[in-house]
């Protein structure tokens, strides 16, 4: 048996039309699986189809909002649909408000929380039965180096948020672990997405992360794609309850 491969498997990647969410789609599509992928942005998603199609992988691009419960009840509805069963679930999908702490209202928390950890909850609630349908299967959240150690250039409640998720990954991994099911989480540091675009426009912090991170460098969406995709195939299939730093180091040296 090949344990290096997601030759027949079945995955769902939400916030997927760019970024991290993007790149994990296509490293799964590579190795072998078919993918249910989701984003708000139908033009976006419907680029992404015809670009993962181009290549003869079976993509199926869906425009939802998870942040919505109807549109979660879709999603399981549709892996139903398609596979009647499903292998892997990477809950991408994250949100953040952008204020100081004093100026977070607790509006602001409950959203960044009801997205950032609610959804990710329900939605692997809602497909568990097709999870533990074929055996078990693998489910990969994405949270935050912010989760795991001091960041200065984030909000306490994306931080919080993300520290939440890593807490819930290590329960469902200890709930779920007798249905076959393994929950592990990635904490990526700063990655060259458009989320931190903001941040590495300015030459002073990307030279302060730059020095701050033992690797010497933000990482690329692929970097954390391919940890991903590693944790969903059978040569992970002792791992569960991780959470792995995708960080280049950063982790063991401090804060910035």
């Amino acid at each position: 048996m090949n344990h290096w491969t997601l030759q027949g498997k079945t995955a769902i990647v939400t916030g997927a039309s760019k970024g991290i969410g993007k790149a994990t789609t296509e490293e799964l599509l590579g190795h072998g699986a078919e993918v249910l992928f989701l984003a708000r942005s139908e033009s976006l998603i419907r680029e992404a189809e015809a670009e993962f199609s181009s290549k003869g992988w079976k993509a199926y691009g869906m425009v939802a909002d998870v942040g919505e419960e109807e549109e979660r009840v879709a999603i399981a509805e549709k892996a139903q649909s398609l596979w009647g069963q499903l292998d892997i679930l990477v809950n991408n999908v994250g949100t953040n408000v952008r204020k100081p702490t004093l100026e977070a209202t607790f509006e602001d928390l409950q959203h960044v929380m009801d997205i950032n950890v609610g959804a990710a909850f329900d939605l692997s609630r809602r497909l568990h039965p097709l999870l533990k349908k074929n055996g078990g299967g693998s489910i990969i959240n994405v949270a935050s180096i912010a989760a795991m150690t001091g960041v200065m250039w984030t909000t306490g409640i994306y931080a919080m948020s993300k520290a939440a998720m890593n807490r819930m990954t290590k329960y469902l991994a200890v709930d779920w672990g007798p249905d076959g099911i393994r929950v592990n989480s990635v904490n990526p540091w700063f990655i060259n997405t458009a989320r931190v675009e903001r941040v590495m426009k300015d030459p002073e912090k990307v030279q302060r992360i730059n020095q701050t991170t033992p690797l010497g460098r933000v990482g690329e969406p692929e970097e954390v794609a391919r940890v991903i995709a590693f944790l969903a195939m059978p040569a992970a299939s002792y791992l569960t309850g991780l959470s792995l730093p995708v960080d280049g180091g950063f982790s063991q040296v401090g804060i910035l």
